[in-house]
């Protein structure tokens, strides 16, 4: 870091000088224009060349046919994430039929990327999307709503037993990945280009906040599509399981631990957020309370039983974590009611 004194050249015009070997790194002189722009922290840019500089960022990912098509799509979400918003992928040889279709399946599972060039040995996906016109909030505001759609219609396939429904929440989650992916992305460029945060009104904290919220909202929709899959387990092993009214209240005060949390966040209200988390911890223990009761611990009927709890109390601790979250934003924004 250098620290350079702020200068009085006229009667209202103060300056800085620019270090000399940024100059000479951008080969800029004597009257060439710059673009400044005060960011939200305080802080300001200075661009040399702006207008020359390119608007896209491009990732060249080599795949060979000795690589599983899981292991490519990673290294395609780790691009798009990263915001690389065009993503080439090369092969020396012809590019096998299952990387053609695991680049295809990744472009309708990203929300964004399309395929604009195809040969025999390159394919090219260009990331479409725009940072502002779905900010991290609204991806955020729209993780919440589907996944507590989720979780409630578990437990309408609870009982009794819904496998249709079970699939569809499952294939719900799908969605709730790509929003997840978009907030992070979001984040990233926010890192790499300060001006992005400008645009949509989130700084570099708010930003961090929203990836954190968001993640926990992913990690919840992963819990309901596991409460689905062992519906379908219990439904094609005619276990029926006990106590099924007592899940879905237990199901309903997690939820309102969530919706709680969101809306502490969202507001900004300490109160509310240390209330949520109090009600979290009744709620917790009186998920290990009904756990410990049941009487069928050492069969099938009792592990499907167990994980369906233990999804319910890592909801609720999700819930918890989005309401501590809310606290450490009040309290970084000057907020301590």
């Amino acid at each position: 870091m250098e620290i350079r004194k702020v200068q009085k050249t006229g009667a209202s015009t103060m300056t800085v000088s620019l270090p000399k070997s940024w100059v000479d790194q951008h080969g800029l002189k004597p009257g060439d224009p710059v673009s400044m722009i005060t960011l939200p922290d305080g802080t300001i840019s200075i661009d040399p060349k702006r207008e020359k500089r390119k608007d896209s960022s491009k990732r060249v990912i080599w795949a060979d046919d000795k690589e599983s098509s899981e292991h490519l799509i990673r290294k395609m979400i780790g691009a798009y994430l990263a915001g690389f918003n065009l993503i080439e992928i090369r092969s020396k040889e012809r590019l096998d039929h299952n990387i053609k279709q695991a680049i295809k399946d990744f472009a309708k599972l990203a929300i964004g990327p399309e395929v604009i060039e195809e040969t025999s040995n390159v394919i090219v996906l260009h990331d479409l999307s725009d940072p502002v016109e779905l900010p991290q909030e609204k991806c955020v505001r729209r993780m919440h709503l589907i996944v507590s759609s989720m979780h409630k219609d578990t437990m309408e396939a609870l009982n009794p037993y819904d496998t249709g429904l079970a699939h569809d929440i499952i294939d719900r989650d799908v969605d709730v990945d790509r929003l997840y992916w978009m907030a992070v992305k979001q984040y990233n460029l926010i890192i790499r280009d300060r001006r992005l945060s400008e645009k949509i009104g989130v700084d570099i904290f708010q930003g961090m906040d929203l990836v954190t919220v968001a993640r926990g909202i992913e990690r919840i929709g992963d819990h309901a599509e596991k409460i689905s899959k062992n519906i379908i387990l219990a439904e094609e092993q005619e276990i029926k399981l006990e106590n099924a009214d007592e899940l879905k209240k237990l199901s309903k005060a997690a939820l309102s631990i969530l919706d709680a949390g969101i809306d502490s966040f969202f507001q900004k209200n300490i109160k509310n957020a240390n209330s949520t988390i109090d009600s979290g911890k009744l709620v917790t223990v009186e998920c290990e309370k009904l756990s410990a009761s049941t009487r069928i611990k050492n069969t099938q009927a009792g592990v499907i039983f167990n994980s369906i709890i233990d999804s319910l109390i890592r909801t609720t601790m999700y819930g918890m974590d989005i309401a501590e979250i809310a606290i450490n934003a009040a309290m970084r924004d000057g907020d301590s009611k």
